[in-house]
C-alpha cells in the first residue's frame, strides 16, 4: 500500500459528528471527482471514487443522512489490475437541486458554479473539510523515506487557482504547473506538507512523516560525522606520508644523526608510528609535547628537506 492510500484510508476512517463539515468535504469530492447529470431536464449526479471503504462511508451518508436513493457501480479499474472503480450515482428525485444550491454547485436560479461557496470559505472548520475532501479526490503524497511532494490534481484551471487561494488561506503557498492536460498544485516544503495533514486530520500519517523526519536527520549527521573523519584521517595519512618523504631525504643526505636531539627524537618516532596524529606523537615523547610543539619540529624537518631539495 502506498503513503498515499494510507493517508487516504486514515482519513475515511476519521469520523466527524457535524452534517456540515461532511457536506463541505462531499463538495469538495463532488467537485474534484464528480459530474453533474440532466436526465430529462432533471439533475442528477455521479461520483466515481477509487476505494471501496470512501465509496460505502459517501453511500451511508447519501442514503442514511440525507435521504436519497443511492446506487453503487462497481467495475475493475482494467482487465489487467485488481483496483476497482465505485460510481456513485444519485438520479434525479425530489431535494436535488435543494442540495446541490446547499454544496455550492447551483446558484438560486438553478445556474451552476464552479467555485468554492463563500459560506466554506468563511469557516474555518469547513475549509479544513474542504481540503480534505480535495486530498480524498485528487490528492497523492511522497513516502516520509523520499522526497518531500504532496499535490492536487484537477482537470480545471479555475478550480486550480480556488485550491491556490484555499491553501493561501491557511498560509500555505502552493505551487501551480500544468501537466498531461491537468493542473497540479503542488508542496514540496516538510513543515507546509505536515501542515496540510494536520488540517485535514491525518495525525497518524503526520507523525509518520515526523518520525522519518528524525531519522533522515541522524542518518545525515552520522555521514556528516563519518565524512568528516575520513577527511581528517585522509589529510592527516598525506602529511605523515608527506613527513616520511622529508626525514628520508635528510636521513640519505645527511643523516639523522646530524638533526638536533629534539629534531632526531620527533623524526625516530614519525617512522616508527607512521600512522599517529600530531596529538597521538606529542604523548608518546618524553616529556609529552603538545600538538602545535610537535607540528613545529615537523615544520623545522621541512624546511631541513627543502634545502636538500634545493641543493641537489
Amino acid at each position: 500500500m502506498s503513503f498515499t492510500e494510507e493517508v487516504k484510508h486514515e482519513l475515511t476512517r476519521r469520523e466527524t459528528g457535524d452534517i456540515e463539515e461532511k457536506l463541505a468535504e462531499l463538495s469538495a469530492l463532488t467537485r474534484m471527482n464528480g459530474s453533474i447529470e440532466i436526465i430529462n431536464k432533471e439533475i442528477g449526479f455521479k461520483i466515481r471514487l477509487n476505494y471501496g471503504d470512501l465509496a460505502r462511508k459517501i453511500y451511508k451518508l447519501f442514503k442514511n443522512k440525507l435521504g436519497f436513493i443511492t446506487e453503487i457501480i462497481v467495475r475493475r479499474h482494467n482487465h489487467f489490475s485488481h483496483y476497482h472503480i465505485y460510481d456513485l450515482v444519485v438520479p434525479p428525485q425530489p431535494g436535488i437541486n435543494d442540495f446541490l444550491e446547499k454544496m455550492g454547485f447551483l446558484d438560486e436560479n438553478g445556474k451552476i458554479i464552479f467555485a468554492i461557496s463563500k459560506k466554506i470559505m468563511e469557516n474555518r472548520e469547513f475549509k479544513k473539510a474542504y481540503l480534505r475532501g480535495i486530498f480524498l479526490g485528487g490528492g497523492s503524497i511522497n513516502p516520509p523515506s523520499s522526497e518531500y511532494h504532496l499535490e492536487f490534481r484537477t482537470e480545471y484551471e479555475k478550480y486550480s487557482e480556488d485550491i491556490l487561494d484555499l491553501l493561501a488561506s491557511f498560509e500555505l503557498e502552493g505551487h501551480k504547473i500544468e501537466h498531461k492536460g491537468k493542473y497540479v498544485i503542488y508542496l514540496k516544503n516538510f513543515s507546509d506538507i505536515v501542515k496540510v495533514l494536520n488540517l485535514i486530520g491525518a495525525h497518524r500519517s503526520l507523525l509518520k512523516m515526523e518520525n522519518a523526519q528524525i531519522l533522515k536527520g541522524l542518518k545525515n549527521d552520522i555521514n556528516r560525522k563519518v565524512n568528516c573523519e575520513t577527511a581528517n584521517l585522509e589529510k592527516t595519512v598525506e602529511a605523515a606520508m608527506a613527513q616520511l618523504k622529508n626525514i628520508g631525504l635528510i636521513e640519505k643526505n645527511r643523516g639523522l644523526n646530524n638533526l638536533p636531539p629534539g629534531l632526531r627524537e620527533i623524526a625516530d618516532l614519525r617512522k616508527k608510528n607512521p600512522y599517529a596524529s600530531l596529538k597521538e606523537l606529542g604523548k608518546l615523547l618524553n616529556p609529552p609535547l603538545s600538538k602545535s610543539g610537535v607540528n613545529h619540529r615537523l615544520r623545522r624537518i621541512e624546511k631541513i628537506a627543502q634545502e636538500i631539495r634545493g641543493e641537489n
